[in-house]
């Protein structure tokens, strides 16, 4: 769960029990994500129907189950496969690569061919539909309540009795405190190429070419030497027709901006505006995740680490408390001006940069977000020997947290991984 990187990015543990220690994500069947549209439709990969909410209308909506593929590429196929534009297609929100997960999709422009039963469903090994129907509204992001989790553990050196006991502990403290902090987990600013928020930052500068070229050609521990010698290779001379032939078929976003690069003569704006408009988001709101985990740690460390009780410049709703993702839109006050002020101050920016037209056009207007997070139903479902390691223990456990909240902080703070 950790990189070289994620000590500048993700938020401190607060959570004083010891923790088990293990790995996720060996099979993807070990982090089973379903999508919860309201209390009454829970998206589960593992179920083959569901009735989707909604009024008749022109909309097509299903659900789509993936396993093991990012949910951009998972798009990317279905928009080749049902041949529909990649832009016409709207989802409530991302789900995790390294998993079997399910979740609500809407693509505008396939009523005919839904009514004339000329659409096939998919059933692939990475990506499967079903559950197809016509409904009124478009899909947004945010259009969900949250996730559930059924998540395996594996890899634990405790036995069995005693993981168990660790995890009660870790569970305990968890409901003692009123949840953890709210921070944004690693996999926003990307698992083995921590990019984005470094790609955003250098957007709302206003620099496309800058941006693109980091895209492509910064260099990252985590991935293979094969691909680290293309981004040298591409950084050192920008060349795209080469840079194309060499970037692995895998690398999908970054073989389109080369392309684009190369049918646009190089105007690094246009191609950076072929991509689709919910992955163009992706890096500003990184780089607003990164100031937002930053604003966590600093609150915590210096000001507060009560959970229940908002500093100056903080708002409470419904009880819970709210801090600004600093935005075009965001004006701060009290401690929490001054906390950002010395963040921005550190990342040598100026709030006001936030107001420059890309920013109107790519979105991060700003907004709130809660400083902490309880998980529902949070339980052990197993403690079992782990059968593809000997002599260690495997833990399964579920919960369900809301929407734009990460599983991952979640388990980082029972596995103080």
């Amino acid at each position: 769960m950790k990189n070289n990187y994620s000590s500048e990015l993700l938020t401190p543990s607060i959570i004083k029990s010891q923790g088990i220690g293990g790995k996720i994500k060996h099979f993807p069947e070990d982090f089973i994500v379903s999508e919860i549209i309201d209390k009454e439709h829970k998206l589960d990969p593992r179920e083959d129907r569901i009735e989707l909410p909604g009024k008749p209308g022109l909309f097509l909506h299903f659900v789509l189950v993936k396993r093991d593929i990012d949910t951009s590429d998972a798009l990317d196929w279905l928009a080749r496969l049902w041949k529909v534009e990649r832009n016409d297609i709207s989802i409530a929100g991302s789900k995790d690569k390294r998993a079997l997960t399910a979740q609500r999709v809407c693509i505008w422009g396939l009523k005919d061919k839904f009514e004339s039963g000329v659409l096939n469903t998919l059933d692939l090994p990475k990506i499967k539909t079903h559950s197809l129907c016509l409904r009124l509204k478009e899909i947004r992001l945010g259009n969900l309540w949250g996730n559930a989790f059924n998540i395996t553990i594996r890899d634990i050196n405790q036995f069995q009795e005693e993981t168990r006991k660790l995890i009660e502990e870790s569970f305990e403290d968890i409901h003692a405190k009123r949840g953890v902090l709210n921070g944004f987990g690693i996999q926003r600013f990307g698992d083995l190429r921590p990019i984005t928020h470094r790609v955003g930052k250098i957007l709302v500068q206003g620099d496309f070419e800058l941006a693109i070229k980091t895209y492509l050609g910064k260099v990252f521990d985590g991935e293979s030497e094969e691909i680290q010698e293309v981004r040298k290779t591409y950084w050192e001379t920008e060349d795209c027709k080469k840079a194309l032939e060499a970037f692995p078929r895998f690398l999908t976003i970054e073989r389109k901006l080369l392309r684009e690069l190369i049918k646009r003569r190089m105007n690094y704006e246009q191609a950076f505006f072929s991509l689709p408009p919910q992955f163009r988001k992706l890096f500003v709101h990184a780089f607003q995740a990164k100031l937002f985990n930053k604003y966590l740690t600093v609150r915590w460390n210096d000001h507060s680490q009560n959970l229940q009780q908002n500093i100056s410049g903080e708002t409470t709703k419904d009880g819970k408390i709210y801090a600004p993702i600093v935005g075009r839109k965001t004006v701060l006050s009290g401690d929490v001006k001054r906390i950002y002020d010395e963040i921005l101050i550190e990342e040598e920016i100026d709030i006001n940069i936030f107001q420059n037209n890309i920013v109107q056009k790519i979105g991060g207007h700003g907004t709130f977000r809660a400083i902490s997070f309880l998980p529902n139903s949070l339980r052990i479902e197993n403690v079992l020997e782990d059968e593809i390691n000997s002599s260690k223990t495997k833990v399964e456990i579920s919960f369900k947290i809301p929407k734009g909240s990460y599983a991952t902080e979640l388990l980082r703070e029972i596995m103080k991984t």
